[in-house]
């Protein structure tokens, strides 16, 4: 199986929907081989605002590389596209591979990704994307996996063949931490990248009410920038794949802030997940998918509003019992509902019935 991307297994979605399937899937008798359109630098570099010169030089040598590969698509038995095999423009590129006599295709995503959303730092490119290109993907492919439900009605709307496999994590390497925090101060954490730190912006005035009644230390992993919160103080730190797990560790309740709209709705509440997880109580928005995650009061906390937010954390950073049980009862949701050996046999089973139905097609 040839799995394109558009990022490579720095950014989550390729981590966490292809390469933490690989071993099992090899296990059930399939080779995958991963190509992500950029390269780590250049992944690094696409959210830096301006340096469009470099960019453009980067862009195209990833471009003639992709085509050059996709000339020996035929000679795998099965492709996989995560979100786009290439990404501004028409889909020109899905069209040819999903020709009579090529591989079945199998197409998978985890975002709106149907809906237009450009990062600030790349406005300027923003007429170049092309997000009705995902309806064509989805007719051509002979099975759609879809991160959640709200997804899926959409590609219900273009392929009969959808199946729904959340975005999860493997439960033995996400792991809760054992012991007390070694800096012994009360730790809010929030992790995400530069295209969602805006969310954890909106939500700096409950914060700085929070912290007025129970002081807390917040720490913010991936936003690309040094952020402030009125009266709070804020350990910004850097991101970084191997110290992945160890940052979730490091907090004691997570933070999952999101507006209300249609591209949040299309969410699969991952940083939920994976807080919960690692056994870290979290609060998170009432938005979407998180309210299918979390049972409000239970393994964690929902917010509708400022003051559910404030007395939400407030409640977890005056109680260590109270983070103690929704930390293992977000623990078990995540290995009965959200792990990888749950839903790696359901990967599987997709990937055989494409390739079936592919066969039969073809």
């Amino acid at each position: 199986m040839l799995a394109l991307s558009p990022v490579p297994e720095e950014g989550a979605g390729c981590r966490f929907r292809i390469a933490q399937y690989i071993p099992r899937l090899a296990a059930q008798g399939f080779d995958v081989t991963v190509s992500p359109f950029f390269t780590q630098e250049f992944f690094r570099l696409v959210y830096r605002p301006g340096h469009y010169a470099e960019k453009a030089a980067f862009f195209l040598r990833r471009s003639l590389d992709r085509f050059a590969q996709l000339l020996h698509a035929a000679d795998y038995d099965l492709l996989f596209v995560y979100r786009e095999a290439f990404p501004i423009g028409p889909p020109v590129l899905e069209w040819f591979l999903s020709r009579g006599g090529r591989p079945p295709m199998v197409y998978d995503f985890d975002d709106a990704v149907f809906l237009p959303n450009t990062s600030e730092a790349n406005r300027v490119i923003s007429f170049l994307k092309s997000p009705r290109k995902v309806d064509t993907i989805v007719e051509k492919s002979a099975a759609v996996i879809a991160g959640n439900e709200y997804l899926a009605r959409y590609a219900r709307g273009h392929n009969a063949h959808v199946t729904v496999i959340p975005t999860c994590v493997d439960t033995d390497l996400f792991v809760p931490r054992s012991g007390a925090a070694s800096s012994g101060r009360l730790v809010a954490g929030w992790i995400g990248s530069p295209t969602t730190a805006s969310y954890l912006e909106t939500l700096a005035p409950a914060l700085t009410r929070a912290h007025r009644a129970r002081p807390f230390e917040l720490r913010v992993a991936g936003a690309g920038r040094d952020l402030t919160v009125d009266g709070v103080t804020v350990a910004n730190v850097q991101w970084s794949l191997s110290e992945e797990v160890r940052l979730f560790n490091t907090c004691d309740i997570g933070v999952y802030p999101l507006t209300e709209d249609e591209w949040t709705n299309g969410k699969c509440g991952f940083k939920a997940i994976q807080f919960m997880a690692c056994g870290v109580p979290v609060v998170a928005s009432a938005v979407g998918v998180n309210k299918e995650i979390i049972e409000d009061g239970v393994n964690g906390f929902l917010a509708a509003s400022e003051d559910e937010w404030v007395d939400k954390l407030s409640r977890l950073a005056g109680d260590a019992d109270l983070r103690r049980r929704m930390g293992e009862a977000g623990r078990r949701t995540i290995e009965q509902r959200y792990s990888l050996a749950v839903n790696a046999p359901r990967m599987a089973a997709t990937l055989r019935e494409a390739l079936a139905r592919g066969g039969a097609r073809n």
